[in-house]
């Protein structure tokens, strides 16, 4: 019950993050951001759901390589439709897709679900070490850029708004008490949270480990380089849909990818948080520059490359789906 309140509660977010996106904007931007829309060029678009299915093919054959330690040697086509599977449940409930995609492969090859959830553990662990390192070559390569977008639009309007606070003892109080509130939850559970950071450091430490336990680590690896650069250039391409972004560079599409995961993460399959984070950071990174991009288009291009997404994840579930009941019948499974 608890968890489905909390999901509800971060649909209702994104929603009203689109609403905040939406209403935010000028009836001259709504008419600019309804017009890029539909000139948009959509052949990138094709192209990059194209790029994102191959990104997931790679997943579903890296995840073999793990599975095959165990003794299981699923149909690839089984684990290309657990895989997608998995997306689309995480459409509808975080983290529901790995239940779905351990679920699926089960019912479609007899796996055992408790061993083949522990491999996407592992993968997860991996995918979180991929992501630092995302973070780490963003940072190092866009510092300058990222710095005066925190300065600006972060630290000085909160500098703002904290000097006002200052001024209405009543908030000040209530910010205090929520603070104080805060601090004390930390230090009540501070047990708690320390167990649960040694949690995650010893899984970095076991994913590690177990992928030295597969046949080919360095095939391993460079199938995980292969999933991340697939969506770097799915949405890298993305680019190329409107005029205003086709010129950008692929430091910025780092840039975007990282914001882009942290929001994909924070709402049901990144509804509203993806849109207003890409956005955001496309329109603050360009703003003083040759290639700046307009409010409109800024948001237009988050809409067009979070649908890419979308798209490749509900047509290649649905191809997935029948190229398994294709094989299934090869194989006289019912």
């Amino acid at each position: 019950m608890k968890s489905k309140l909390l999901n509800a509660v971060f649909l209702v977010l994104g929603i009203g993050l689109l609403w905040y996106q939406y209403n935010g904007m000028s009836p001259e931007q709504k008419i600019n951001f309804a017009s890029s829309i539909k000139s948009a060029d959509y052949f990138w678009l094709a192209m990059a759901v194209i790029i994102g299915a191959l990104a997931h093919l790679v997943r579903a054959v890296r995840w073999h390589q793990l599975l095959a330690p165990l003794g299981h040697h699923p149909r690839r086509q089984s684990t290309f439709l657990s895989v997608m599977v998995g997306y689309l449940a995480n459409y509808a409930v975080p983290r529901l897709g790995e239940v779905m995609r351990c679920t699926t492969l089960a019912r479609e090859e007899k796996v055992p679900f408790n061993e083949s959830f522990g491999t996407v553990i592992v993968e997860r662990i991996i995918d979180m070490l991929c992501l630092l390192l995302v973070f780490v070559i963003t940072i190092s390569v866009q510092f300058s850029q990222l710095s005066s977008a925190w300065t600006e639009h972060l630290y000085n309007p909160a500098s703002e708004k904290l000097a006002k606070l200052a001024n209405n003892p009543v908030m000040l109080i209530v910010v205090i008490g929520a603070l104080l509130a805060v601090a004390t939850a930390f230090f009540l559970l501070r047990k708690k949270i320390s167990g649960k950071m040694a949690g995650i450091i010893k899984g970095f430490v076991n994913g590690i480990k177990a992928v030295r336990k597969v046949k080919n680590p360095g095939l391993f690896i460079l199938y995980t380089l292969g999933i991340w650069f697939g969506y770097l250039m799915s949405l890298f391409i993305c680019f190329r849909c409107f005029p205003e972004t086709s010129g950008l560079s692929m430091n910025l599409a780092l840039v975007l990818l990282l914001f882009g995961t942290f929001g994909v993460a924070f709402t049901p399959g990144g509804i509203g948080a993806y849109q207003v984070l890409v956005a955001n950071v496309l329109f603050s990174l360009t703003k003083d520059t040759p290639e700046a991009v307009p409010t409109a288009v800024a948001t237009s291009f988050a809409w067009v490359s979070w649908s890419s997404q979308v798209i490749t994840v509900l047509i290649f579930t649905l191809v997935a789906f029948i190229l398994q009941r294709l094989s299934n019948r090869r194989h006289g499974k019912a």
